[in-house]
């Protein structure tokens, strides 16, 4: 399994809500699997699970915030990027991996 326990995202929306900027958040990666765990705006634990669907090509659902998400590395790349939606809410997100 591949943790990056000290993973940063920016999260953008697409309204006049603030970014998240520098959101710790961590990132675990086994096999085909993905989650990426941060904690939100009312303090509770957001978790998206996912599962690989190409070669670095990822989508997601969260339970918690009723998310769907995509997200995309390259091979041995130091970031994941995608969109989101959460409750009619979208926007676009960026993961820098970090251990």
């Amino acid at each position: 399994m591949e943790i990056h326990a000290k993973a940063h995202m920016e999260k953008l929306f697409y309204d006049d809500s603030s970014a998240y900027e520098n959101h710790p958040c961590t990132v675990k990666l086994n096999g085909p699997d993905i989650t990426i765990e941060y904690v939100g705006d009312d303090g509770e634990l957001v978790a998206y699970k996912g599962q690989e669907l190409g070669d670095g090509h990822y989508e997601l659902d969260s339970t918690e915030v009723n998310g769907k998400a995509t997200l995309h590395r390259f091979k041995n790349g130091k970031f994941l990027e995608g969109s989101w939606i959460e409750s009619g809410a979208r926007g676009m997100w960026r993961i820098r991996l970090e251990n």
